[in-house]
């Protein structure tokens, strides 16, 4: 920070960096859940510790940002610090001195480390003028240049008399008396953060069946747009009085809107547990992370599509009647053995892919509206985390790709124009099949189609002529095919998508009856 900024008034933000991969680095679900807990809120648990233990006169800091008058730092000289809002994992703060902005800043350093461990505080700080559109443009290249010098520092890791842990490379540094194991000290920090009332086997108790049938799902979902929307609401608001009120409303609508979401999804999740496991008394999902327009979560893989997909379709019509919400979602499925961490990476890597699709000009909608799309991937590799990569080399057939998704979800407002022009992508495509390959088809002869389509259409075409032999004409009436050698149509990408996931499908009888 410079110093001709100590006796002026600053803008400052914060952000954490590194936040998910933090989470998702260790493979135990108590050091999962305990690290997604220690980063929920924690710029501002840092700004109320330092207010505790630093601040003589304690009500002159504001950190209710939610609750508190949006203008009192303006009108009220006496007041040093402000949150003026929270909003895509960053926080906003108003200092009445540079100085005690600096102070703050050590503090929260410090703070982060000591609860963290290894997660980094990034900070950036601008002169407050009285334009704040200038001071938000100017504050957040200032964060675009800090990141992008800024070093990702690590811990040291252990050095050779030292025993190391096995994922982080840390040195071991506690004990737990009643595991009997040592511990590195995030791992220590994330396991202590642990709920008490909640089991440490809570992954385990998600699966099906332990062994053959243990697969799970971590789902990622992220909101379309949300930058343009802000930038849209602000592009004519000057003033801090007019701009903080409206940011701060902002922010907790866009929360509101997928926080509400999501709770109605769980209730779904729910409804559907029975069909995937009887006699279950747990729930097969986890919370991870559910932040703004940003959610993560972990669940039974039979859940996770009929997951994302209720989620996409129901965010639509969250909103005020003027504005409609949309997402992208991704998916991947893995065993227990796979690191949590590469998993992660496949489903935000699915996540963008999706986003491609729904952001290219010929699938937006009026005004450039970007659609619902998801995309899911099984890990079987931990290079599935390079995807594009990944699927040139396991994907591919003399006919190009053999996979068809992303798939487009239609939301609840969505108008039907729209919807007809991504209907190629439409997600009923792939629950068709899904339904067909699962309810009609013995599992051999479903798996041998599934193998033959990497092969290319010419052996693909013996393989349809052959079920159609045997009753199956399914395949070919749907594709209008005169001859079944004859494939004039990318059904069979949509077949190869629904054939992959047949063991962790779960029919939703909702849909079934509104089709």
């Amino acid at each position: 920070m410079r110093e001709e900024l100590y006796d002026q008034q600053v803008l400052a933000m914060y952000d954490v960096r590194g936040i998910q991969n933090y989470i998702f680095k260790s493979n135990a679900a108590k050091e999962i859940i305990g690290a997604s807990l220690l980063v929920e809120a924690i710029i501002t648990d840092g700004l109320s510790a330092y207010i505790k233990n630093n601040a003589k006169n304690q009500e002159q800091y504001l950190t209710d940002w939610k609750n508190d008058d949006p203008k009192v730092f303006l009108e009220n000289p006496e007041i040093e610090m402000q949150v003026m809002f929270v909003g895509g994992g960053n926080a906003y703060v108003l200092f009445r001195r540079g100085e005690e902005c600096r102070n703050v800043n050590r503090f929260l350093a410090k703070y982060v480390l000591e609860r963290t461990y290894s997660l980094n505080l990034a900070v950036a700080v601008v002169k407050k003028t009285n334009a704040y559109d200038h001071d938000y443009a100017e504050i957040n290249e200032e964060m675009r240049r800090i990141k992008a010098f800024m070093p990702s520092t690590q811990p040291t890791g252990a050095l050779p008399f030292m025993e190391a842990d096995s994922i982080t490379g840390y040195p071991l540094t506690r004990f737990e008396e009643k595991t009997k194991t040592y511990y590195c000290t995030e791992a220590y920090l994330k396991r202590k953060r642990f709920p008490q009332n909640e089991k440490e086997k809570i992954f385990d108790n998600m699966v099906t069946e332990k062994g053959d049938n243990s697969t799970l799902a971590v789902c990622h979902i992220d909101g379309n747009s949300m930058g343009i929307r802000i930038k849209n609401e602000m592009q004519n608001v000057t003033a801090y009085e007019e701009a903080i009120p409206k940011m701060r409303s902002l922010s907790q609508e866009i929360s509101a809107v997928f926080g509400h979401t999501f709770i109605n999804m769980t209730k779904y999740m729910d409804e559907l547990t029975p069909k995937v496991k009887e006699n279950i008394k747990t729930r097969l999902y986890r919370k991870i992370v559910v932040a703004g327009d940003d959610i993560t979560f972990v669940c039974n893989a039979k859940l996770a599509i009929p997951a994302v997909r209720y989620f996409l379709e129901h965010l639509g019509g969250e909103g005020k009647a003027d504005v409609i919400y949309s997402a992208c979602g991704g998916i991947a499925y893995f065993n227990s053995h796979f690191p949590f961490s590469d998993a992660y990476q496949v489903a935000e890597a699915c996540c963008d892919t999706a986003k491609s699709r729904a952001k290219k000009e010929e699938n937006r909608g009026k005004s450039g509206f970007v659609g619902n799309f998801f995309d899911y991937q099984i890990c079987t590799n931990i290079s599935a985390a390079d995807l594009e990569e990944y699927r040139d080399r396991h994907y591919s057939s003399d006919q190009g790709t053999i996979i068809a998704r992303p798939y487009f979800v239609p939301g609840a407002e969505d108008e039907e124009e729209f919807k007809n022009k991504n209907s190629k992508y439409s997600v009923e495509k792939l629950i068709y099949w899904s339904k067909y390959f699962t309810r009609y088809m013995p599992r051999n002869k479903a798996k041998h189609l599934r193998n033959v389509i990497p092969m290319g259409t010419n052996e693909l075409g013996k393989e349809i002529s052959f079920l159609k032999s045997r009753g199956y004409t399914e395949l070919t009436d749907h594709l209008g095919m005169k001859e079944a050698a004859t494939l004039n149509d990318d059904e069979y990408r949509i077949w190869y998508d629904a054939l992959e996931i047949m063991d962790l499908y779960v029919e939703e009888s909702s849909h079934e009856d509104n089709n």
